[in-house]
């Protein structure tokens, strides 16, 4: 998986050399350019950004002094340059967009590789019988990573038209009538780069780390009701590449397991686990834990995996975490109970519901379902809301009694030896619990309202609990958005006039 994936790299170079050789020569150039990328390009300096920002000041000086230069360079710069002030600082402005031609050039070309990886795994994968492109939300992944890349080209594209401006505008003078509508064509021209640039800030992806592409996936649709839930949850958020190696890691982790061990509840055991110790759990107590469900051979196979390492673990977590903080702030207000010994509200049914606090494109509201009796039980968990889509919504469950007792009225340790702590217990309840995941979507901005209620069959209330939300846009999705718009309004507005203007000056001197 790891050391495979160079060999995907093949095709897209299209080298005549030897897999392996093409392979890690590929992987290691990615590898450079996404570092580069990284530390100084879109994150780190930002150089995209900051060189069109600094270019702004440029073109603004440029055409400011266009008549007349500054005292200071008059007297003391100009007789010896030979330059006015205006052409000065439109040479420099040519300067700050080369730079940003090679910014925006390097990490198109960082986008094009990690696309072409992507590809190639994606072959590599068919090769091996694990078809990536029958996964769920492949063709809105795919969809995404050739629209950044589009965007991405025109971007280039117009950085280079604005280049082209620059150079006319030194060819006619700056202080000159054309010199000044070949600026604002420049300037116009760089606004539309960054505008085409921005809207693939809020989906980056690569193919140098294994949850490279997680940020660029949302998953299309997902399950209703949660059968393992840790397990279901987490596959849901995982991209289709990594959800294929997934699968086999599954299967490879179950022969792992100890014999006698329910593979549901070792399932949710280790998701548990690795949850909190991605919230502050230490080695030493996730080794022990682990070592509860798994043989010699499955700690060493968890510890050493190429694809799935603990720091990939860490990522998938925190994206999943910061997607759905309702399940994971529900899960916690079971683990604070456990841990402190409360009683359920009802003796012989734990009810809890959650959702999250601030709403932006759509709300995700989790209900854990657990029947502590002996005997079947059925229940109707009803949704009303006036300011979200469905605004009435009924479902009915029929809650099994579970395998053991999975509660307890004594405080319980995080973690000890056997089940009879917070991860024990915990893993047990959510594997015999009925889990329900609803997406609902807002209507209207500003604060809401959703009641939830658990009835009997026969419309008795058994419990009821109102959530108030605040409804929101996200800010830096929708400041990256109204910066994208803006730019194409400012840019195609600045492109027009240039235009317009540069025919009646051209028309105009021809008819007089």
């Amino acid at each position: 998986m790891g050391d495979e994936a160079p060999v995907a790299t093949e095709t897209p170079l299209g080298n005549e050399t030897s897999e392996e050789s093409t392979g890690f020569g590929f992987r290691l150039s990615e590898a450079i350019v996404h570092a580069i990328d990284r530390q100084i390009i879109s994150s780190g300096l930002r150089l995209i950004m900051f060189l069109p920002a600094f270019a702004a000041i440029t073109y603004f000086a440029s055409w400011a002094f266009s008549q007349t230069s500054p005292a200071f360079w008059e007297d003391n710069i100009e007789p010896n340059l030979g330059i006015g002030f205006s052409t000065f600082m439109a040479g420099l402005s040519f300067v700050v967009v080369f730079g940003y031609i090679m910014a925006v050039g390097l990490h198109r070309y960082r986008v094009g590789i990690s696309l072409a990886t992507f590809h190639a795994r994606v072959d590599e994968s068919n090769v091996e019988h694990r078809s990536v492109q029958s996964l769920q939300g492949y063709d809105g992944l795919l969809y995404q990573l050739q629209t950044s890349m589009f965007h991405h080209t025109k971007s280039l594209m117009f950085a280079l038209l604005s280049s082209l401006m620059l150079v006319a505008v030194l060819w006619y003078g700056a202080g000159s009538v054309f010199g000044n509508l070949f600026l604002l064509a420049s300037a116009s021209f760089l606004i539309l780069s960054v505008g085409q640039h921005l809207p693939t800030r809020s989906t980056p992806f690569n193919m140098v780390e294994q949850t490279g592409l997680l940020p660029a996936y949302i998953p299309p649709v997902h399950p209703s009701t949660l059968n393992m839930v840790f397990n279901d949850l987490i596959k849901t958020h995982m991209d289709p590449l990594l959800r294929s190696q997934y699968d086999e890691y599954t299967k490879e982790l179950e022969t792992g397991f100890k014999r006698g061990v329910d593979r549901h509840f070792a399932h949710e055991k280790f998701l548990m686990t690795l949850y909190r110790h991605a919230t502050g759990l230490d080695r030493s107590t996730l080794e022990d834990e682990m070592a509860e469900i798994l043989t010699k051979k499955g700690m060493e196979f968890v510890f050493s995996h190429e694809v799935f390492t603990l720091e990939s673990w860490l990522v998938l977590l925190g994206i999943i975490t910061h997607r759905c903080p309702a399940f994971f702030r529900m899960v916690d207000r079971l683990k604070q109970d456990l841990e402190s010994g409360r009683k359920p509200a009802m003796d012989d049914l734990i009810f809890e519901v959650d959702m999250e606090n601030v709403v932006t494109d759509k709300a995700n509201l989790f209900t854990l379902f657990h029947n502590l009796s002996d005997k079947t039980k059925t229940v109707v968990f009803r949704v009303q809301t006036p300011n979200f889509e469905p605004k009435d919504l009924a479902l009915t469950y029929r809650l099994e009694p579970g395998e053991h007792y999975w509660w307890s009225t004594e405080a319980l340790p995080l973690a000890a030896k056997g089940n009879e702590d917070v991860l024990g217990k915990m893993s047990g309840l959510l594997k015999d619990s009925t889990v329900s995941w609803q997406t609902l979507i807002p209507t209207t901005n500003g604060d809401a309202t959703v009641s939830v209620r658990l009835e009997e069959t026969n419309g008795e209330l058994l419990l009821g609990r109102q959530i108030n939300v605040r409804v929101r846009s996200e800010f830096r999705h929708w400041l990256r958005t109204t910066g994208s718009y803006v730019a194409y309004l400012f840019g195609g507005f600045g492109l027009f006039l240039s235009t317009i203007f540069f025919l009646l000056e051209v028309f105009g001197g021809v008819a007089s």
